[in-house]
């Protein structure tokens, strides 16, 4: 490919919308095309993707990264499985649940003969050690950013806050056997049951190895199992001998190359080195363009559901922005529409956390948003606040590409209301490391691809007290346990109208606040060589790897 040939920016913006709306007519959550229709499966073979960040930890209870996006596809089972629209079906749950009529117990029955990679026999013992070390606060290196959203089993607090040695919700009767008595019903339990947490480890490997040694030489009952890992540069997954889905799956090995800048991925995708991009949130404008100028390249983008959004924390433990007026300036200083175009037009304007696909998203908002954009009235409630020009840092993540793409457009936005704003620079990883402390960080760009559609997902993994609590990967370390309240009635309730207007109310306490404040969404464009048969883009993980075959 010529990588000097470029689009306009409007035609680049008028040849994404019509890409957008082509998957929206087309009625699909999982991006597919024409050139990676099913055809029969083929066994055999091998795919290489890679990320522009790296790999931290493989540990199912630990991984939040491109780590985390990686072992859903490879590694783990859960007792449900997200299927391609995002769905949860029963994984290792041999049939569904027999529930009590007050929906707050669950007894399941496992699949027999399901093995770990290293051929021991995966148990319901195995399950319930594995839902306790979520739970565990003196879990290392950290608490499982899944901990809080655990905290649904009778007793489950009381063991996440270290005063009982035991969850008397969480019950092993027998080796095939689990049953969870919850404190309360839990509407959506299937979904949370199906996250990269709550994913079952063997008890006899982890009971007798450190923190790091298992998140560098994992175990599971998945598809692939790790081959090797060279830290920072390449990980090696090859089929696990004793996968218990018969002809799955139907690749031999996963490579994975880390630390690999966007647009030499892209550069390697088009010369056949590389199989696609691991997630396409790492895609960058001027790669795309160039692959929809070129009919060649065309056919390797897939649309992705929007399932991302990126906003800004602010540090309240950090002066000068433990101040409410001056966040609340911030959040009114932020001109969404330049991000938009700053972005190439892969994204639009986000005034709520939630995404547009959750039953809770808000449309309202977009028309009436809380903290309208509007620098003059910015500027005065800045001044109203009392701000004397002290320092402030906006970190962003300077390895993703929508996270650098933005950043200026956000410096400009918040110097322009008379702040002193700088922007540093840091990976996403070490970024992630430096907000989970209270102090030593301001401003931070943040974002959350969800791991299901439902705004429990992102209340519970971000916006929630325990997800700001020191250790946590959220910058803003803020927490309204009045939002919480509501968010854990709303969670009593099943699906439906008085649910969603309670997680609404719950997200109207926090957008108030300004301790996060949405910036955009991003529509996302993968890019995957058409040699890769029956490809569709899974909205959470983005690639389910064991229903994947290279074409013959």
């Amino acid at each position: 490919m010529n990588r000097r040939t470029s689009l306009p920016i409007s035609a680049l913006l008028l040849t994404l919308m019509a890409l957008f709306a082509s998957t929206l007519a087309a009625g699909t959550r999982a991006g597919s095309t024409a050139a990676h229709a099913a055809t029969a499966p083929v066994r055999g073979g091998a795919v290489e993707i890679a990320f522009s960040d790296d790999f931290v930890n493989l540990d199912a209870a630990q991984a939040y990264s491109d780590d985390w996006a990686v072992l859903n596809g490879t590694l783990y089972n859960g007792l449900y499985q997200f299927d391609r629209n995002g769905v949860p079906q029963l994984d290792l749950a041999a049939a569904p649940p027999t529930i009590s009529a007050d929906r707050k117990v669950w007894t399941f029955h496992l699949r027999k003969g399901v093995r770990f990679s290293n051929g021991l026999p995966m148990t319901a013992a195995d399950l319930k050690f594995s839902l306790l070390r979520t739970l565990d606060p003196n879990l290392k290196p950290a608490a499982s950013w899944g901990q809080t959203s655990d905290e649904i089993f009778v007793g489950s607090v009381a063991f996440a806050s270290g005063k009982s040695k035991d969850v008397p919700g969480i019950q092993a009767p027998d080796p095939y056997t689990i049953r969870f008595v919850l404190t309360q019903p839990v509407a959506i339990l299937p979904y949370i049951l199906a996250e990269s947490f709550n994913m079952v480890v063997p008890q006899a490997v982890v009971s007798k190895e450190s923190a790091d040694q298992f998140g560098s030489h994992p175990v599971g009952t998945g598809p692939f199992m790790l081959q090797s890992w060279q830290k920072a540069v390449k990980a090696v997954f090859v089929r696990n001998p004793y996968y218990f889905r018969p002809g799955k799956p139907y690749l031999d090995r996963v490579t994975v190359d880390l630390n690999v800048a966007p647009n030499v991925i892209a550069l390697r995708v088009e010369k056949g080195e590389l199989t696609g991009f691991g997630t396409a949130a790492q895609v960058g404008a001027a790669d795309l363009q160039q692959a929809l100028a070129t009919p060649q390249y065309a056919a390797y983008l897939v649309n992705a559901p929007t399932a991302q959004v990126d906003w800004l924390n602010l540090n309240v433990h950090a002066a000068p922005l433990d101040n409410q007026k001056l966040r609340q300036a911030i959040a009114m200083s932020i001109n969404r529409g330049r991000l938009v175009k700053l972005l190439g037009g892969r994204a639009t304007p986000a005034e709520q956390i939630y995404v547009p696909l959750d039953p809770q998203y808000d449309p309202s908002l977009d028309a009436h948003p809380v903290l309208p954009f509007d620098p003059s009235k910015a500027a005065a409630l800045l001044k109203a606040s009392g701000y004397r020009g002290q320092p402030v840092t906006l970190d962003y993540y300077n390895n993703l590409p929508d996270a650098t793409a933005i950043a200026p457009g956000l410096l400009q936005d918040l110097q322009q209301i008379g702040l002193n704003a700088s922007i540093r620079g840091v990976s996403h990883n070490s970024l992630l490391q430096i907000v989970s402390k209270l102090t030593g960080h301001q401003v931070s760009t943040a974002f959350w691809s969800v791991d299901f559609f439902d705004a429990y997902d992102v209340y519970s993994g971000s916006l929630s007290c325990g997800a700001n609590a020191v250790g946590q990967a959220q910058g803003s370390h803020y927490c309204d346990p009045a939002a919480d309240h509501v968010a854990q009635r709303a969670e009593a309730l099943q699906l439906g109208a008085e649910r969603n207007a309670l997680l609404r109310q719950a997200q109207a306490h926090l957008l108030a606040a300004a301790a996060q404040i949405p910036l955009v969404y991003l529509r996302n464009v993968e890019m995957v060589s058409p040699k890769v048969g029956g490809f569709y883009y899974q909205p959470y993980f983005y690639w389910q790897f064991e229903n994947y075959w290279l074409r013959s």
